[in-house]
């Protein structure tokens, strides 16, 4: 899906576009929240013997990957929307 959306069908943009929100939202239920959590609950324990610094690093690790994951999903979506929204308003003369 790296194509350049202006390049794609209209019809074919709402499918992709679609598809990458459904990808978008799963990602943040099933990665991204879980691991802020599991980042939350480590930081707040203060008892080094409990939480290393190697354990905080994994779970920054983990988080900021997910986080940079989601935003590329974030980015295609946002292109296939504009390119949505600007042949749309090609079409009705807006």
């Amino acid at each position: 899906m790296d194509e350049q959306p202006q390049n794609v069908p209209l019809v074919e943009r709402f499918h992709r576009a679609e598809h990458l929100a459904r990808e978008l939202s799963e990602h943040l239920q099933q990665s991204l929240l879980p691991r802020i959590s599991a980042l939350r609950h480590a930081a707040k324990v203060h008892d080094a013997a409990q939480v290393s610094d190697q354990e905080m690093h994994d779970h920054m690790s983990a988080f900021t990957e997910s986080e940079a994951f989601a935003s590329g999903i974030h980015e295609k979506l946002r292109a296939y929307l504009l390119s949505i929204e600007q042949e749309t308003r090609r079409i009705l003369n807006f």
